[in-house]
């Protein structure tokens, strides 16, 4: 045998591929990443949606879009110490996110918390961000240029506001150890007259 009959090839039968083969095969790829994505988005907002606030209901808001919304439209002064006393709460919800933004971060590094509180974190934080945001632009729709003062006046009554729920706790805190020390003497007291019959 020469060498050129060794490698003789046998033709292949050809195989003939409809032109809709592929097109079925793109179609059904298409429609699989369209379900799988409609799914997904479903899943994810469902989650969202019964995902547990990180803060309780924002009253101040409320109030104030109720006020704003009103038939007889109240005084513009009314209006505004409810924006200011919204921005204020939107201000103090974020001090309170930036404070623990480290601790969370660290935490959830080490995993000592799970992704969904660290989710939940970021969606607290995007939220006091757009409330920020909104009480922002609702100053300036009332004056312009007040947008510039409104978070020092809001700033201030957050930080007086603290400052007045801490005088309050030592209050109470006083309140409570008085009590204490006058129980403490009157039972001493009975002890020392039982004593002494």
């Amino acid at each position: 045998m020469s060498e050129e009959s060794q490698f003789t090839t046998e033709e292949q039968p050809i195989v003939k591929i409809s032109i809709y083969t592929p097109i079925i095969y793109v179609a059904v790829l298409l429609t699989t990443f369209i379900i799988f994505s409609i799914y997904y988005r479903k899943r994810k907002v469902q989650k969202l949606a019964n995902m547990e606030p990180f803060f309780p209901e924002n009253i101040q808001k409320d109030m104030y879009y109720e006020l704003k919304d009103e038939d007889p439209k109240p005084n513009d002064r009314v209006l505004k110490a409810a924006l200011i006393r919204m921005g204020s709460e939107a201000l103090r919800r974020m001090i309170k996110l930036r404070e623990s933004q480290q601790y969370v971060k660290v935490l959830y590094q080490k995993g000592s918390i799970g992704d969904e509180l660290n989710e939940n974190y970021k969606i607290a934080l995007k939220i006091q961000e757009v409330e920020l945001q909104s009480a922002a632009v609702e100053a300036e729709s009332y004056k312009q240029g007040w947008g510039a003062t409104f978070f020092a006046v809001c700033q201030e009554v957050t930080f007086n506001e603290a400052l007045r729920r801490r005088i309050q706790s030592i209050e109470d805190r006083k309140d409570w150890t008085n009590k204490q020390w006058l129980d403490t003497v009157e039972s001493i007291e009975k002890k020392v007259i039982e004593a002494k019959k």
